[in-house]
């Protein structure tokens, strides 16, 4: 699935997966039950090229661009995904659903559907998609909640502190034998003792160092860890994303049908 980098598409990716399996398996009680759901209100937007077109333009009010080449666009409450496909996909499918109407352009002309039974049965197709929706929600409020924690991690790395013994004495020892050296002068012996003092000091600032270094260490292995986890979360999103691709013609044809039959029913009437 070749994804658009202008703009944040990951999350409809994963929602449209449901919505295509919708086409293909039994719809489970969760999906079926839209009450459930708290985008069971959500009013959905699905377009794809138009006939003889090779691009698709979309201007909604929760995005705006265009796709070279056939494309399909979903919106779900201004959270949109769109992706390019192949020949397959069905064309000049335009269609704007609320929970008790369904609105859509079909050969230049633009239709409106109340029929209750109708509009249930193009929500109940989509029912799926708000499931998986609130699912790849979640997973997107967990990658959020993990980079806040890293954030944290690295501002406690930062200021990574470890207790600091009193070695004013030792400074002060050293500072007096610096000077007396100074005035006196020193041997070869004083000199050693000299170096000696202050390689002590080295030494247990060394020490220092390496306990705050511990610390930070052990900050990094949890960011590491939460690595990990938004990795295996943006595995499970990559996942939904592949589903979306293989089924996209598919579902983008059931609406259609649906759409066409409504027409040559009566049941659309002219806008």
């Amino acid at each position: 699935m070749k994804q658009i980098s202008m703009w944040n598409l990951t999350p409809l990716a994963a929602v449209a997966a449901a919505l295509f399996v919708a086409l293909f398996a039994p719809v489970n009680a969760r999906a079926q039950s839209q009450s459930d759901s708290k985008y069971a209100n959500a009013t959905i937007t699905v377009a794809t090229t138009a006939n003889g077109d090779d691009s698709l333009h979309f201007f909604t009010s929760g995005c705006s661009g265009s796709l070279s080449g056939i494309g399909i666009l979903v919106e779900i409450n201004g959270t949109c995904w769109a992706w390019n496909q192949g020949p397959s996909v069905p064309r000049g499918l335009s269609m704007r659903i609320t929970q008790d109407k369904l609105s859509f352009r079909h050969d230049g002309k633009e239709y409106v559907i109340t029929d209750a039974g109708t509009v249930k049965r193009a929500r109940d197709v989509l029912a799926p998609l708000m499931d998986i929706f609130e699912r790849e929600t979640a997973l997107g409020d967990q990658q959020h909640a993990l980079g806040e924690k890293q954030r944290d991690l690295g501002d406690q790395q930062r200021g990574v502190k470890v207790p600091v013994p009193d070695m004013s004495a030792d400074f002060e020892k050293v500072e007096a034998d610096a000077k007396r050296l100074s005035t006196d002068g020193g041997t070869q012996s004083d000199l050693g003792d000299l170096q000696s003092e202050l390689g002590d000091l080295q030494s247990k600032l060394g020490d220092l160092q390496s306990q705050a270094g511990d610390a930070q260490s052990k900050l990094g292995d949890q960011q590491s860890e939460l690595g990990d986890q938004q990795s295996a979360l943006g595995d499970q999103q990559s996942r939904l994303g592949d589903k979306a691709k293989d089924m996209a013609p598919g579902i983008t044809e059931k609406l259609l049908d649906i759409l066409n039959q409504s027409v040559r029913s009566g049941t659309a009437k002219l806008s």
